[in-house]
Order: C-alpha cells, then sequence, then structure tokens
C-alpha cells in the first residue's frame, strides 16, 4: 500500500521535489495557461508521481488531459459542494441513474470518499441506454468536479490529498463479466488513468465474491502498477475498518455510518436494470434517416471538413461495424476529445458548441487497426449538422461527397 508520506504537506515537499515541480510548470506553461485553476503544485506532483518524475513522458499526456477536460467544457464548471456535484452529474444523461456510483463524503483530511456500487450495474440493458462517449464523459466529468474539491482542500491545509474509492462488490453475478460492456470498462479504467494521475489515494473492495481473485486477474492488465498498490480487499470485518479509516461520519448507513441521509444509501446513485422506455429506439430519432458510409482503412482515419459558424451547434449520429476513436481538431488541434467507441447497442450520438467561425475536422481514426483488410471499419452516419435547435434538425441535414467531405 502507499504510504502516507506519498501526501506530503507543502513545507515537506524534497528539494528535488520543489525542482520538478517547478521544472514541470515552466515547461508546461502553455498547457497550464488554457486552464489556471490547474496549475498547482500538487496537480504538478500528482503528474510526477504519476509517470516516475519523467517530464518528457509526462508533457504530453499532460496536454492531452488538460485537452480532454477543455474540450468537455470542464473548465468553465465552477466548484460545486458535494451534493451539488451528485446532481449535475445526474443531469448529464437519462442512463447516469443506471451507473453506480456517486461522491459520498469529503473527510475532515480533505480527502473525497467515492463510492461504486459495482454489482448494482446491470450492462446488458445500461449499453441500450446511452452512447460509450457518454459513459466517458460523465466519468470524467464527476472525478474532475471531485478534484476540485480536492484542489480547493489542498489549498487549505497545505497538504496533497485524494480520493478514497470504495468499491461495493454485493450482489455480484456473472453478468457483470459481459463481453462487450468489460471491453468497454477497461478501455474507461485505461482513458481515466491517462487523463487523472495519481487519482486515488485508496481503493478498497468489499463484499468481495468467491471468485474475486478471477475477476481482479481479468482487470489488473490495465492498472498502473502504482493503482495496482493501491488497492486493498477487505473482509468481513470492512464496517469496522472503513469506519476507522475514513470515519462514521463520512459514511451513509447501508455502509455502516453514521452520516445523515433520507436512505440508507444517501444520494449515491445504485444502478439497477434499466428500464425499456429509455432505450435508444431508431425510429426515434430524426438523426437516423439519410446515412452515408464512410470506409476508415486499417492503420488510416477519415476527415470530414465543415465550416464552423460561431453560436450553433454540430450534431451528429453514427454507428460503425468496429472499434473506432473519435474526436474534432480545429487548426491542428483536437477540441473535442478523443474517445474509443462502440456501437453494438448504441449509436454515438453528441453536440459540440461552435464557438469560431473557422473549418472543423472531424476525424473518424482506425489508426489501431491492424493491417488486414477485415480490420477495415465502415462507419455510417447522418452528415454533420449545424443547428441553432433541435427543431432544425431535419432540415438542416447536408450530404456527404465521395471523400467524406461535407459539400
Amino acid at each position: 500500500m502507499v504510504a502516507d508520506n506519498h501526501y506530503p504537506h507543502k513545507d515537506e515537499l524534497t528539494v528535488t521535489q520543489r525542482e520538478k515541480i517547478k521544472e514541470l510548470r515552466t515547461r508546461a506553461q502553455d498547457i497550464l495557461a488554457l486552464y489556471p485553476e490547474y496549475d498547482t503544485d500538487f496537480s504538478m506532483l500528482r503528474w510526477l508521481m504519476g509517470w516516475d518524475y519523467n517530464i518528457d513522458v509526462i508533457l504530453p499526456k499532460m496536454r492531452h488531459a488538460v485537452n480532454t477536460l477543455i474540450g468537455l467544457r470542464l473548465h468553465k464548471q465552477k466548484l460545486m459542494e458535494r451534493e451539488q456535484v451528485n446532481e449535475f452529474i445526474r443531469s448529464l444523461s437519462n442512463a447516469t441513474e443506471f451507473f453506480p456510483g456517486g461522491l459520498m463524503s469529503q473527510t475532515d483530511r480533505g480527502d473525497v470518499v467515492y463510492m461504486q456500487a459495482v454489482a448494482k450495474c446491470h450492462p446488458k440493458t445500461l449499453v441500450k441506454a446511452g452512447s460509450v462517449s457518454e459513459l466517458y464523459r460523465l466519468s470524467i466529468a464527476e472525478t474532475e468536479m471531485a478534484f476540485k474539491l480536492v484542489r480547493r482542500a489542498e489549498e487549505t491545509t497545505g497538504r496533497k490529498l485524494g480520493v478514497v474509492i470504495i468499491m461495493d462488490l454485493d450482489g455480484f453475478s456473472m453478468d457483470l463479466l459481459y463481453t462487450p460492456t468489460l471491453k468497454i470498462y477497461l478501455n474507461l479504467l485505461t482513458l481515466m488513468q491517462e487523463i487523472f494521475p495519481d487519482f486515488a489515494r485508496r481503493i478498497f473492495l468489499i463484499n468481495c465474491p468467491m471468485m474475486m481473485s478471477t475477476v481482479y486477474a481479468m482487470i489488473s492488465p490495465v492498472l498502473s502498477v502504482q493503482t495496482r498498490e493501491k488497492v486493498r480487499f477487505l473482509d468481513k470485518e470492512w464496517k469496522k475498518f472503513l469506519a476507522e479509516e475514513v470515519g462514521s461520519a463520512h459514511l451513509f448507513p447501508h455502509w455502516g455510518g453514521e452520516k445523515k441521509a433520507s436512505i440508507p444509501t444517501g444520494d449515491v446513485r445504485m444502478g439497477g436494470k434499466v428500464p425499456e422506455k429509455i432505450w435508444y429506439k431508431a425510429d426515434s430519432h430524426p438523426l437516423e434517416a439519410g446515412k452515408t458510409k464512410v470506409n476508415v482503412g486499417a492503420r488510416s482515419r477519415q476527415e470530414i471538413k465543415m465550416a464552423g459558424q460561431k453560436g450553433k451547434k454540430f450534431r451528429w449520429l453514427w454507428t460503425s461495424s468496429g472499434d473506432i476513436d473519435f474526436s474534432i481538431e480545429k487548426d491542428g488541434k483536437t477540441i473535442y476529445p478523443v474517445f474509443r467507441s462502440i456501437t453494438d447497442y448504441h449509436p454515438e450520438i453528441g453536440s459540440f458548441d461552435c464557438e469560431h467561425d473557422e473549418e472543423h475536422v472531424f476525424v473518424f481514426s482506425n489508426a489501431h487497426g491492424k493491417i488486414f483488410t477485415g480490420d477495415d471499419v465502415y462507419v455510417d452516419l447522418t452528415a454533420f449538422l449545424q443547428v441553432r435547435d433541435d427543431s432544425a434538425l431535419v432540415a438542416a441535414q447536408l450530404g456527404l461527397s465521395a471523400a467524406g467531405v461535407v459539400t
């Protein structure tokens, strides 16, 4: 387990750490200028500790992380209290309630406590209620909003803090290992570690099933060495342990605590089977009509270029025959983050606020594909639209040329 000296007070920083923080900040000036709130000593230290103080490795990763947060407009989200964060995350999608989790508290020390009732998820219906990118967006948003709380506490206490994650596996079933969703979850774990280095202070697993060693063997390969060091499997005395580690006042009654709430689980999302009324229905969406097929060969990318108009939105809907990376670029820079999507059960549906009267490039990348023809991906998409509101969707549909460029 990671020692507490991994969480020093500012006065306990070594000479080497201070020098490395200064060097990283100097070399990352252009990145940090995009998100000033992110520019703190302990944010720099998280990157340094997460990547063995190798600044050459850190810089491109930090750029990707900050660009992702900005692409999701999280730099514009003001600091919220814990309860407000949970409400905000719920507002992002009709399916959010069925993705278990939530911020349970912030300890006296200042760490954020995140509870995830993993086994309450129902993957086979959850994949029908929202796109893969939707899951990525809400997970990133939830974590960054938690870190806004952490950064505030660090400023107050002068000590490096983090997130204590409690994963409750009560009710575990083999349905959780449903292959398509397991692949999505592993992609999500990889993505989160790339964007939030050194994010977890501790990871406690409770109510573990007998087959947990098998499950962990499937997940652990995507976890960084540092993350694996923070994982601890708790025995049947977990309630006592958590009360001592986190504090009873910071745990809802369902988990043995004394934190006041209208129901035992408080405002933590508890998942469950997603009702059919919010599953995706193809015939109910106006963008399903008039699709165009674009071939994205293995080791290649397809670009769709479109002039932007400030004040309008880009909207899209597409499906693909395999995994595909989607993003938006402008002036050679990524302005909407790269997400690897799987559309077997739900199309990718999204929107992006256009802030510039300039050309935008919508990228479908299959760079991760092998060289074989069988790894080509076919994308069925409705042309990218610019509309002021949903009522204009049908009228605003555009055509694609054979080259995949909006005409």
